[in-house]
């Protein structure tokens, strides 16, 4: 699932048709726009799957719609989530910010043998758009007042890159606000960035980790 292509993406709720469609209970499908979806997230683990000691189960994204074909298992241990080939092989860990942060808050991902990846909330460029923005907003938030459609965007990108070496390779951006990304292949395999779009919807209060 490597490769140098990128491209964007994003995970979303299901239509009523998928839905219907589907031998198991989805929760999410990541799809790029006019395209058939890359995967099917469904809560749990496959069926017959040993569950790693220590773990929770949280979801599994399958390539079809059936369970013939996962691609990989996410299970939450601690505050972390891991990613997992159905062999159990780990690809990822995804360390997700701790809900009372608010302000810029950090996501890593960790790789076997592979340069730490990490994102801070709103990219230090997105910011620096939003200040450059801040007459435009004003206008806005005028022009609109007199009808009560208020909406104040905040800084719109968040970037993970790598940490080592003088110059930082980006390999996956996300649109804050809504669950879109952009996917570098050359420095993240496309299962771990499908996998993240997926781990990053997910509440403690929600109550879907079956």
């Amino acid at each position: 699932m490597s490769s140098s292509t990128k491209f964007w993406f994003h995970a979303a709720c299901p239509f009523k048709s998928e839905l219907a469609e589907c031998a198991f209970p989805l929760e999410y499908v990541v799809r790029r726009p006019g395209r058939e979806p890359f995967a099917y997230a469904a809560t749990g683990t496959p069926p017959n799957w040993a569950l790693p000691p220590g773990t929770e189960p949280r979801y599994t994204l399958y390539r079809t719609k059936d369970t013939s074909e996962p691609i990989v298992v996410l299970v939450a241990q601690g505050e972390v989530f891991r990613v997992l080939t159905p062999d159990h092989q780990v690809l990822a860990e995804l360390r997700l910010p701790p809900p009372e942060q608010y302000w810029r808050r950090v996501n890593e991902i960790v790789r076997p043998k592979q340069p730490l990846l990490r994102a801070r909330g709103a990219s230090i460029s997105s910011i620096i758009k939003s200040v450059l923005c801040i007459p435009l907003i004003l206008i806005e938030f005028i022009c609109n007042l007199p009808y009560g459609e208020i909406v104040i965007d905040p800084p719109t990108r968040t970037v993970w890159k790598t940490t080592q070496g003088l110059w930082k390779r980006t390999a996956l951006k996300q649109r804050i606000g809504v669950p879109r990304y952009r996917v570098y292949g050359k420095h993240l395999d496309h299962r771990i960035a499908y996998a993240q779009s997926v781990a990053g919807l997910w509440r403690p209060d929600r109550g879907d980790d079956g």
